[in-house]
């Protein structure tokens, strides 16, 4: 028993030699002394909002009238919505409940566009319809069922190191895991194909480091390329640690070339510095990790619009159509992306419903089954199914995620260093895109922002969504309004996420909007 304990201490004291950042009680510890991870806890905001509430909206005089459009009443709305996504999560409508939301081709879906259609119907709105349609016959759906991320635990990584299960992992579509994968881990970071190809990835599983100026759909191009690079030099799968606010799930990146899974912030952190650590020790070739996982593909999914149409009073124009969208499907709670823009839209809906406020032109309400789901495309549906109404439109609206506070990385509050994120008192920035960069339209952003405080980017674009996309064909202005923040996507775009005068000054300024389109001439709209 001596000779063995001598044999640790000098292999404990040669390490140290060679590593002056580990020291022997490091090596006593269970992960090197490290802190782990916190659990993973949904519907809970990953980030601090403090005491300090958004700027009030403001009023112009003579608008103060109409509750339909104060901040209080839309968020009643918008929680009525979420409260679908967290209903899709209880009955486990997909798999075990690791995925949830409003999911197209699901209950969950089709129960949030018929809420729309009880609104629309309650606004006093005549022409109310749903449309249901099928799934494109060569269109596939993949969604994750159950999954596990393990890193695998050993002493050589501190005395008692355990296995540690990355709660925030997430599968990106469309992975696949034959039985159970494990394997060593190699460390790749962010630094593209030059970084990578000093790593020898044959047979392991890499580790890229992502992260986001804004929502992670901006890192798709540098981030799957890299991915796939590392499929093709052997890599057996590929995890991504999104540093983002506090530990969420990540849904975004997709088409890697092989089983790829993001994990949150400091699920990364913790994986990163053991990696560093174990570096530090002489011991990362010993470090594996576990990745299980069941899929399912689905096809011949069945989903639903919801229309509520305005009739048009003007005898010029009554024919013309200005479609006002919102897709009602959502990744988790889904309160941004699209929550607050289908609250919003209910409240403009019962704006226009007023006698008073009769629109000109005729006025289509769309809650559009969405476009997350393959071949169950809300607007190309409305399009396909709506030949006389999709004709005659003039300008097609997009209100696609447009009330979320902005959070910006501020300071540490954890014990491993993580930095925190906390919100200020604005809105996150929202992009006007005007696809065919019409002067007039770009003309009533600059002046909202003058009149209602709406927090646009200060550059005009001509981009349009994925949702707005469908619409493109049409050869129609399409104007997309739509945020960048960095909880887009994630199981942390929560309610407290979303700010209440955000709400109003977004439905406030375009009730002005579509009233100023109502009224222009058909070249203003498209020159």
């Amino acid at each position: 028993m001596k000779r063995v304990i001598h044999i640790l201490s000098l292999s404990v004291s040669s390490l140290m030699l060679m590593s002056p950042g580990i020291h022997a009680q490091d090596l006593q510890q269970p992960w090197f002394g490290l802190p782990l991870p916190p659990a993973f806890v949904s519907h809970t905001l990953p980030a601090l909002t403090g005491d300090r509430q958004p700027v009030p909206a403001s009023v112009p005089p003579g608008e103060d009238r109409y509750p339909e459009l104060r901040g209080p009443r839309i968020r009643e709305d918008l929680e009525a919505i979420v409260a679908f996504s967290h209903e899709s999560r209880r009955v486990q409508e997909i798999g075990s409940g690791q995925l949830w939301g409003r999911i197209t081709g699901f209950p969950s879906s089709a129960n949030t566009v018929d809420w729309s259609v009880a609104q629309f119907r309650a606004a006093g709105i005549k022409d109310v319809r749903v449309q249901e349609f099928t799934q494109d016959a060569d269109s596939r759906f993949w969604t994750p069922l159950s999954w596990e991320v393990r890193v695998i635990g050993d002493d050589r990584f501190g005395r008692g190191s355990s296995d540690v299960v990355l709660e925030t992992a997430m599968p990106q579509s469309p992975s696949e895991i034959d039985g159970i994968l494990r394997a060593p881990v190699v460390y790749v970071g962010g630094g593209g194909a030059a970084a990578a190809l000093l790593a020898d990835v044959e047979g392991k599983i890499a580790i890229q480091h992502i992260t986001p100026q804004a929502h992670l759909v901006f890192e798709r191009d540098p981030a799957v390329p890299r991915a796939r690079d590392l499929f093709r030099r052997g890599a057996v799968a590929v995890v991504n640690i999104i540093d983002q606010p506090g530990n969420e799930r990540a849904l975004d990146l997709s088409n890697c070339g092989g089983p790829c899974f993001n994990v949150g912030g400091r699920d990364g952190a913790f994986l990163e510095e053991v990696m560093n650590q174990a570096a530090m020790a002489g011991t990362l070739s010993g470090l594996q990790m576990q990745l299980q996982l069941r899929s399912e593909r689905h096809t011949g999914l069945t989903a639903r619009n919801g229309l509520a149409i305005i009739p048009g009073s003007h005898p010029a124009h009554a024919d013309e159509v200005i479609v006002i969208n919102a897709h009602v499907d959502a990744w988790f709670d889904g309160a941004g992306d699209n929550g607050d823009g289908l609250a919003v839209q209910t409240a403009l809906a019962r704006y226009f419903a007023r006698p008073e406020h009769r629109p000109e032109r005729t006025l289509v309400f769309l809650a559009s089954a969405g476009h997350h789901t393959p071949g169950l495309h809300g607007p190309r549906q409305f399009v396909r199914m709506n030949p006389a109404l999709a004709d005659n439109t003039v300008v097609a609206l997009n209100i696609e995620h447009v009330a979320q506070r902005n959070f910006t990385p501020a300071r540490s509050q954890f014990p491993d260093g993580y930095r925190e994120y906390v919100a200020d008192s604005v809105e996150a920035p929202i992009v006007a895109g005007v696809s065919n960069s019409a002067p007039f339209i770009n003309e009533l952003f600059r002046e909202g922002v003058q009149r209602y405080g709406v927090n646009f980017v200060s550059e005009a674009s001509a981009m349009a969504s994925g949702e707005g996309g469908g619409f493109t064909p049409l050869g129609v202005a399409v104007v997309t309004t739509m945020q960048a923040p960095p909880l887009y996507h994630t199981s942390g775009e929560v309610l407290e996420a979303i700010s209440t005068p955000g709400l109003e000054r977004m439905a406030r300024f375009l009730a002005w909007f579509i009233t100023q389109l109502d009224q222009a001439e058909g070249q203003q709209l498209n020159p």
